[in-house]
């Protein structure tokens, strides 16, 4: 849980929030960072806790009655995400890659997330998988680092913020191909890319076609916009 206090403020001020925003949070426990954020504007909470929620209640009983504060109380990778502008969360650090996929599904005008930093800076690079699928969605930025003591009890690793906006870096005309393809790349990762494509191409039927240059490097030595210009020469056999 997160516990220091400039942190937290620093936080919801990154995410540039308005009268008129609704922030959803995930995971909000024990409401450090909903109670900087009601300050701001209206807030959709969403914990799995029952025995958070109970407390949640109790701690924002004014705020609920108000209609500031509107508490979920179920799985954030199961439940319908309710209407919201921006999402501002400390989340729990193992549901990290699918609670991002499912925010990029979202229409959203910035997120501010606090991530395990390994998870930040893969999703910030373009070597991984994580990091060239993002690019097509958003802009991904970290704004700073985290150490441990700012936690209750204390993480064995540091923590990032990171600024999401909805900004695609590169375009993508078929993004569940891309994602297909770039997914596929990298669990070959140590092969080069004209023996992963030959094996794209044999078991999904499609005919794609790299120069020799390409061909000779790993999925990790292409970058984002690689990918999508070869995703958008795919033709199917």
């Amino acid at each position: 849980m997160l516990v220091n206090r400039r942190v937290i403020e620093r936080i919801v001020s990154y995410a540039e929030l308005g009268d008129d925003d609704v922030v959803l949070e995930v995971g909000c426990g024990t409401g450090n960072l909903t109670a900087e954020l009601l300050r701001k504007c209206r807030v959709v909470g969403i914990e799995k806790d029952v025995r958070m929620i109970e407390k949640l209640k109790e701690k924002f009983n004014s705020e609920i009655r108000l209609g500031r504060l509107e508490l979920v109380h179920g799985d954030a990778l199961k439940v319908d995400f309710p209407f919201f502008t921006k999402f501002v969360s400390n989340i729990p650090y193992k549901i990290s890659s699918p609670i991002t996929f499912r925010l990029f599904k979202h229409k959203f005008k910035m997120a501010v997330v606090t991530y395990q930093r390994e998870f930040a800076e893969r999703l910030c690079r373009e070597d991984n998988r994580l990091g060239v699928i993002a690019r097509s969605y958003c802009s991904p930025e970290i704004l700073e680092i985290v150490k441990p003591s700012s936690f209750r009890p204390k993480p064995k690793v540091e923590s990032a913020v990171v600024r999401i906006k909805p900004e695609p870096l590169i375009s993508v005309e078929n993004k569940e191909l891309f994602e297909k393809f770039v997914s596929f790349a990298f669990t070959m990762r140590r092969k080069r890319m004209g023996k992963i494509v030959q094996e794209f191409n044999s078991k999904f039927g499609f005919s794609i076609e790299i120069d020799s240059e390409t061909s000779k490097r790993r999925p990790e030595e292409l970058g984002a916009k690689k990918f999508a210009e070869i995703v958008d020469d795919i033709r199917t056999c």
